[in-house]
């Protein structure tokens, strides 16, 4: 029978640090023999009770092991040697990602937490988290720890840059909110790259365009009439803005008549003061003079019906186009043609930045095209009667 190791401290008067212990190969953290030296002998002889009692816990483990164990454990070394993993790491990695799983949440679920949070969000905004959900139905029951980069890029995949880019950027939220609830450990959209788009040129209704619109409304759709007014001469927000205006934010007494878009209106939640423009004030009078109310909602109807309706109105005044933020992009381009002041233009939009206000509508239109926009006046008012188009 092999003697065991004496674990007691031992002397090299040769060397600085005489005192050591004989570590054998099964305590050693290198699987090696080793020698480990200190300074004084007390604290060779603390190693020591440490080394000891590792040995006596080695023995009590191998003692509450069952050969089916010990074999299992040997397997998990064959498996996880050639990887230069140890077992331990293994177990434990193994462990917190089970862990993190236990407290996860499925991927569906994910969005709908989001979604509860953005609820009072427009509904453009609302619509696209939809979408973008609905997206990815094939991941729905996948728990959002467990979703990859490599599982999102194939989807994203078939859709044009923008699309792939608004897509990922509401990913991007729902994967942070994921990550502050713990439900994750980072965000698989830091891991894709967002397509490169080329900035286009803002687009904007030409006058003739937006006096169709107009006059088409005032004489088929009389409640749509304050929503163009107020979209194209005052650059109110069609999505989430116009919505949730009242009439008595619209100011007509005082030196100048106003527009006040109050915080909680407000894309920026800040408020902001809009000039109402002549031509605006004389579309309003003939909204009035025609029968139109003006009291309670500016809108007495839903975002979906709004659609419907703006459709109808483009269709019957002529107008084959149909531009995304047109109506705003036009106020801005010709207020901004015409005044040629970016920093009042800026407040009254509700921009958040100087340089991209002047980048989108310096020159969008002429200075000429800008007098004949803000020349769009009613005509002489129409007696004939006015009936809703079927939405």
């Amino acid at each position: 029978m092999s003697k065991s190791a004496s674990l007691e401290p031992r002397r090299d008067r040769s060397r600085k640090s005489q005192w050591y212990i004989p570590v054998p190969p099964r305590l050693s953290e290198t699987q090696k023999r080793q020698r480990v030296y200190f300074k004084t002998r007390d604290l060779a002889l603390g190693f020591s009770e440490k080394l000891k009692a590792q040995k006596d816990n080695f023995g009590s483990s191998l003692t509450a092991l069952t050969p089916t164990r010990i074999a299992a454990a040997a397997e998990a070394y064959k498996l996880l040697d050639p990887h230069g993993i140890d077992l331990l790491d293994a177990v434990r990695s193994h462990l917190e990602a089970h862990t993190q799983r236990t407290a996860s949440v499925t991927f569906s679920e994910a969005f709908d937490r989001f979604s509860e949070l953005k609820a009072n969000k427009s509904s453009k905004y609302c619509r696209e988290i939809r979408q973008t959900k609905a997206t990815f139905e094939t991941l729905f029951d996948r728990m959002v720890c467990d979703v990859t980069a490599t599982d999102l890029e194939p989807i994203l995949a078939r859709f044009s840059d923008g699309s792939r880019n608004a897509k990922m950027r509401r990913l991007r939220s729902v994967f942070n909110l994921s990550v502050k609830r713990a439900w994750t450990k980072e965000n698989p959209i830091n891991r894709l790259h967002f397509a490169d788009t080329i900035t286009k040129e803002v687009q904007t209704y030409t006058p003739g365009e937006v006096r169709a619109m107009l006059e088409t409304a005032i004489e088929n759709d009389l409640e749509l009439v304050p929503f163009l007014v107020f979209a194209v001469f005052a650059g109110v927000r069609p999505e989430g803005e116009c919505g949730k205006l009242l009439w008595s934010d619209v100011r007509f007494d005082g030196e100048k008549p106003q527009i006040v878009i109050r915080p909680e209106v407000s894309k920026t939640r800040r408020r902001r003061f809009i000039d109402l423009a002549p031509n605006a004030i004389a579309w309003l009078e003939a909204y009035r003079r025609s029968g139109g109310k003006m009291e309670g909602r500016i809108l007495p109807f839903a975002q979906s019906t709004l659609h419907k309706k703006r459709a109808l109105n483009r269709e019957a005044a002529g107008v084959m186009r149909s531009l995304q933020q047109g109506l705003r992009h036009s106020y801005c381009s010709n207020w901004l043609a015409l005044h040629k002041d970016v920093n009042a233009l800026v407040l009254q939009s509700g921009h958040d930045s100087v340089d991209t206000m002047w980048r989108n509508y310096h020159r969008g239109v002429t200075e000429s095209e800008a007098k004949q926009f803000w020349a769009i006046a009613p005509r002489e008012a129409t007696t004939r009667k006015i009936i809703s188009l079927a939405v």
